[in-house]
């Protein structure tokens, strides 16, 4: 079955879209219409005809092309076909670029406002901190499908940001903002301190290139205790009246120099090299791209690491590093492409690559590679479309295997780990940093 996002299902329901090669038994074809000649005029110009549908609402465009983050109203095919290809290469482009360069306002004006709820809750995490809300109301005051598509809890989520200024960070309820500081070497208190951070990665990659990587504190500070704040992605500096932190305390990170004994008598790394050996660079579009092959290896090392911290079983582990091998396989860009986990398991299986034989856990992979590059929500609605046996074991490694892709994030300096799912993924922060800046390597 061809699986598509949440967000598919959703506007197709709400705007009564027949897909094409469903038209010929539904009741709303129009007399006269054969489907098959359309579906294959569109498979000669390249194009997948599980993309295309009939608007029965529509007479003057009563077909569109609908896939990922384009929408496109068409007239007749085939003869629309080719201006259609072309249109969609450019919008790809600017979307892509549009997500790259955080410029969601453009992003919004690019897409067809018919997709504004959906997409503006897939890109959410993507959007400065700042301009969350005010994008948001805009939404909210010219979509008439707002008020069905934005769930009470994700109104919720939105509402703290409404205050949110390029020199006020995000707060609590209560008015308190999480900080993080490294530690220093020469021994001084962290309560004495006045420069923090709102972003534990900044603290982390300051703290890297002491010898030995001492700790990460982090604490509660109260708005009214804040001096400044600097805004700018590369600090998120707060400067705050001392001794005003509070709940100070050390993080429980992992720290890779110092877990070398680890990963060899637990087995890890065995079963990372025999993983590696299985990696082929001719399957990457871009084998050097931040989706490649050190990506790859980065979030199988994760995988496993994330497996034994949890205490998973010998099969979970194994069917998380295949997850990881095979993850991004399908990619043709190096953009925003969230149907990329269909394009990975369809190529995984067209060209017969290693697999379980056994059926249940060939459909958890299945599972884990189609549905890594979209929200949780969206995962979770397509869990009923596969056979699957044990769902709790499902969502326990699709949960594992999000964190170790999403720890990798510090590639493009986008982790927020307010969104990561389980305790080891917490802990192995600061390993992420160091396997992507290779201060520890394992021929990444």
């Amino acid at each position: 079955m061809h699986m598509k996002s949440k967000a598919y299902d959703n506007f197709i329901t709400r705007n009564r879209l027949i897909p094409l090669g469903e038209l010929e038994n539904s009741p709303f074809k129009p007399e006269g219409l054969v489907p098959t000649p359309l579906i294959n005029e569109i498979k000669a110009a390249g194009l997948n005809p599980d993309d295309f549908y009939f608007n029965p609402d529509s007479k003057e465009l009563p077909y569109c092309y609908y896939r990922g983050m384009l929408l496109l109203d068409i007239e007749a095919i085939p003869s629309q076909l080719a201006e259609l290809k072309t249109l969609m290469a450019r919008l790809e482009q600017d979307l892509v670029e549009s997500v790259a360069q955080r410029d969601f306002a453009r992003f919004l004006a690019l897409i067809d406002p018919r997709l504004a709820p959906d997409l503006f809750m897939e890109v959410f995490n993507f959007i400065p901190d700042q301009d969350k809300y005010p994008l948001f109301e805009r939404i909210w005051r010219f979509n008439e499908d707002s008020h069905t598509v934005f769930t009470e809890a994700f109104i919720k989520k939105i509402s703290k940001y409404k205050g949110v200024t390029s020199t006020k960070p995000v707060a609590d309820e209560k008015g308190y903002v999480r900080v993080y500081r490294s530690q220093d070497h020469g021994g001084a208190s962290p309560r004495q301190a006045s420069a923090w951070t709102t972003d534990v990665n900044i603290a982390i990659v300051h703290a890297l290139p002491l010898k030995p990587v001492l700790g990460i504190y982090r604490g509660l500070i109260h708005l009214d205790h804040i001096i400044a704040y600097d805004s700018t992605k590369s600090k998120k500096e707060l400067t705050v009246r001392p001794l005003k932190v509070e709940q100070l305390e050390l993080m429980d990170l992992i720290n890779l120099r110092e877990y070398g004994a680890v990963l060899q008598t637990s087995g890890i790394l065995e079963q990372y090299n025999e993983y590696t050996r299985k990696i082929e660079v001719e399957w990457f579009h871009n084998p050097a791209g931040i989706h490649a092959l050190s990506h790859t290896k980065r979030v199988l090392l994760l995988s496993l690491l994330i497996s034994y911290l949890e205490k998973y079983s010998a099969k979970d582990r194994a069917l998380l590093g295949l997850a990881a091998v095979y993850h991004d396989i399908g990619r043709t860009n190096d953009g925003y492409d969230p149907d990329h986990g269909l394009a990975s398991y369809a190529k995984l299986t067209r060209e017969h690559l290693i697999g379980p034989a056994d059926p249940q856990e060939r459909e958890i992979l299945k599972f884990l590679i189609q549905n890594h590059a979209i929200p949780d929500q969206s995962a979770y609605k397509k869990l009923s479309h596969y056979n699957l046996n044990d769902v709790d074991r499902t969502l326990r490694l699709y949960d594992a295997f999000k964190d170790a892709d999403g720890l990798d994030r510090v590639r493009i300096n986008d982790l927020n780990p307010e969104y990561l799912r389980t305790n080891s993924a917490q802990r192995l922060l600061l390993a992420a940093h160091q396997l992507y800046r290779q201060q520890v390597v394992y021929d990444l």
